[in-house]
C-alpha cells in the first residue's frame, strides 16, 4: 500500500480512521491524503460572525480554520512531517467527492471512521462508499488494535464465476497486504451454504450435506491455498449462514478487521451490495475493508 486516503473525522472526533493510517505508514512508508469537508451556506448564517462575509470569502475563511484544525490534530497525534498532506473540499456531498478523487488518483486505500453505539451502524456516506467506491473502504471501529492483531478474509470457493473468483483473489491480495502492513496474523474463512428449506424439513442432512460439498470443492480449496501460500491451519471451513458465521468467527477470534468483497450494482440494485453482505457487514463489530472487483 502506497497512497492512503484518510476522511478526517469531524472537530471532536476519536480520528479512528487517521490513527489506522498512521501506524500503515509506519511499516509501508505510504503516502497519506487527510481528506477534509466543510461547507456552509451564506443564506443560513445570520447573526453569526461570517453573515457580512461574501461566498468566497466565507469558503475561503472556512477552509482555513479546517485545515488548521486538521493540522494541529496531525501535530497531537504525533504525525511525521513528511508523506502527509492536507486536503480540504468545499462540498456537502462527502461521498460523490470522495468517489471522484478515487476515480482521478491513484488510491490503494480509503479509511473512514465509522460509527460505533449499541450496534456498528453505517451512515449514509459509509454505504455510499462500500457500495460504490473504485478503491478499497476501510471502515474503521473505535477500538484500538491489540499488538497481536488477527485479520479475517471472507472467501467464496464455491463459486464457479470467473468474476468471483477473481474476487477472491482480491480479497485475499487486500488481507495479505493489510496483515503485512500491521503484523496481524490472517485467517481465512470459507462458508459452506446450506439449502436451509431442505435442512428444516428433515430432507438432507446438514452435516453429510457439508462433507460431500467440502470433498466435491477439494481440488478448487487446494488450488487456492496454493496459489495463496496459505497453511491448513489459516484455512478455516464452517457450514451455515454466512451472515452468522463471519461476525461469530470474529467475534470468537478477536479480529480486528474482516476483508470481504462486494460487486457494486447499478440502478435500483445499486442500493444493495447484496442482501447476505450487507446482513454479513451489519453484524460485525470489528474494522471493515471492502474490496471490490
Amino acid at each position: 500500500m502506497k497512497e492512503l486516503l484518510v476522511i478526517a473525522d469531524q472537530q471532536g472526533g476519536k480520528n479512528t480512521a487517521l490513527i489506522r493510517a498512521l501506524a500503515i505508514q509506519q511499516t509501508t512508508a505510504a503516502k497519506i491524503t487527510v481528506l477534509g469537508f466543510c461547507f456552509a451556506d451564506i443564506h443560513n448564517l445570520a447573526g453569526t460572525p461570517y453573515a457580512k462575509l461574501s461566498r468566497n470569502a466565507l469558503q475561503k475563511q472556512l477552509v482555513k480554520q479546517r485545515t488548521e484544525q486538521l493540522q494541529q490534530t496531525l501535530k497531537e497525534l504525533k504525525a511525521p512531517s513528511k508523506n502527509i498532506k492536507v486536503e480540504i473540499q468545499w462540498s456537502k456531498n462527502i461521498a460523490s467527492a470522495i468517489i471522484a478523487h478515487c476515480e482521478q488518483q491513484t488510491v490503494d486505500l480509503v479509511l473512514k471512521t465509522g460509527n460505533k453505539t449499541g450496534n456498528f451502524l453505517y451512515t449514509s456516506t459509509d454505504w455510499q462508499l462500500l457500495r460504490k467506491c473504485p478503491a478499497p473502504v476501510m471502515i474503521s471501529a473505535s477500538k484500538s488494535w491489540k499488538k497481536k492483531a488477527n485479520i479475517i478474509a471472507a472467501v467464496d470457493l464455491a463459486t464457479e464465476t470467473a468474476s468471483k473468483s477473481k474476487l477472491n483473489d482480491l480479497v485475499m491480495q487486500q488481507a495479505k497486504a493489510m496483515a503485512a502492513a500491521t503484523g496481524a496474523s490472517l485467517h481465512v474463512c470459507f462458508v459452506i451454504t446450506l439449502p436451509q428449506p431442505l435442512v428444516d424439513m428433515d430432507i438432507i442432512d446438514s452435516s453429510v450435506y457439508a462433507k460431500n460439498k467440502k470433498a466435491k470443492l477439494q481440488p478448487a480449496i487446494t488450488a487456492f491455498c496454493e496459489r495463496h501460500e496459505l497453511s491448513k491451519e489459516q484455512l478455516i471451513i464452517r457450514q451455515g449462514k454466512p451472515n452468522k458465521i463471519i461476525p461469530s468467527l470474529a467475534s470468537k477470534l478477536k479480529a480486528e478487521a474482516v476483508v470481504i468483497g462486494t460487486v457494486g450494482r447499478k440502478g435500483v440494485k445499486g442500493k444493495l451490495l447484496g442482501n447476505t453482505v450487507e446482513s454479513i457487514l451489519e453484524n460485525l463489530r470489528t474494522d471493515i475493508i471492502a474490496v471490490k472487483p
